[in-house]
């Protein structure tokens, strides 16, 4: 690591004793750094075991230099990746011709975890999940991915309350399985988030001194000012904002709700407009139309993206004339917008 750059530390999310935790923050703030080191140690002084967890195999593809940055912090030991495993032995063991190498750790692909449910891990006590949150590109989440996560984590725990989860990435996107899932959302002047009775715990990691350091470079006074330096950097969501963000009036007229695969959300008409609100507030007595035809059961309509309420919400968007109660709301409806 640089020695002017701080890694992040773990000590405080791990403070709160959580099984899920979630860490966002500034790319290249430390977060897979810390977190090696972390579990490196833990090899170490107790012999625990770790899974380094990506979503595709393609992600997977750099593990041989996984030990390249944060060997040198162990110089007692020596490490390597042998196929899917990583590995140590004692420096003192160099040399020798029938070297002894200790498994510490494994590479799992979150895509293939279905495969994993015959194969026990009886001491992994952490499961790093890098990038979580999918950057711009070619990838995409996978089908149902919160499930297919507590599935793996099951796999792997065995009802033993003996693994924790460490849930690292950049801050992308608040539209994302996990924080929809869970419901987490980044508060302002809140870096903390604890949810399900401790279970889970975010932080959103203050990277102020890391910034300052960062704009001392060539390259962060190249990016300073810019949108990417904002969620690289200053670690802001690019969805998490106040545009078309507006409560509905008192006089606006309920329509029906619609049901989208991050929730059910209800339509209200203001006729002054008209303007449309839609909004995560919902109606005691309601319709609902969905988009999944999977959810779908007695008392709901089945609609697709080209139905004539949808082209009257979507032409009234571009005219300027939906707002929406939260970004949750917003984003979502702006993915079924552009199709």
């Amino acid at each position: 690591m640089s020695d002017t750059l701080p890694y992040y530390n773990f000590d405080k999310v791990y403070s709160f004793n959580s099984t899920y935790m979630f860490v966002i923050g500034a790319r290249g703030l430390g977060k897979t750094y810390g977190a090696k080191k972390r579990v490196i140690a833990d090899a170490i002084k107790r012999g625990d075991q770790f899974v380094y967890l990506r979503r595709y195999s393609t992600e997977l593809r750099g593990r041989r230099t996984f030990f390249a940055d944060v060997g040198d912090e162990f110089p007692d030991y020596d490490f390597r990746v042998d196929g899917q495993v990583a590995q140590m032995s004692p420096t003192s063991e160099k040399g020798k011709k029938h070297r002894q190498w200790d498994t510490i750790g494994y590479f799992v692909q979150l895509s293939n975890a279905q495969a994993q449910k015959s194969v026990a891990y009886p001491r992994v006590r952490t499961i790093i999940f890098d990038e979580f949150i999918i950057e711009k590109g070619a990838l995409h989440y996978l089908p149902n991915e919160a499930k297919a996560f507590n599935d793996f984590y099951s796999t792997v725990d065995r009802w033993k309350d003996k693994t924790r989860v460490l849930f690292l990435a950049n801050a992308v996107s608040i539209m994302n399985p996990y924080f929809l899932e869970y419901n987490i959302r980044p508060e302002a002047d809140t870096q903390v988030i604890r949810a399900h009775d401790g279970f889970i715990v975010a932080h959103f990691a203050d990277s102020s001194e890391f910034a300052t350091g960062v704009y001392k470079t060539k390259f962060g006074k190249f990016i300073q000012g810019s949108e990417y330096a904002n969620y690289s950097v200053a670690s802001e969501f690019s969805d998490n904002n106040d545009r078309m963000i507006k409560f509905k009036p008192s006089e606006a007229k309920y329509y029906c709700s619609i049901e989208t695969r991050t929730g059910v959300f209800s339509v209200w008409i203001d006729i002054s407009g008209p303007f449309y609100f839609i909004q995560e507030k919902r109606p005691k007595q309601e319709m609902i139309y969905t988009f999944v035809p999977e959810y779908m059961e007695e008392g709901k309509y089945l609609i697709t993206y080209s139905e004539k309420i949808v082209q009257y919400l979507r032409s009234a968007f571009k005219g300027g004339k939906v707002w929406f109660d939260t970004p949750k709301a917003r984003n979502a409806f702006t993915d079924i917008f552009r199709r």
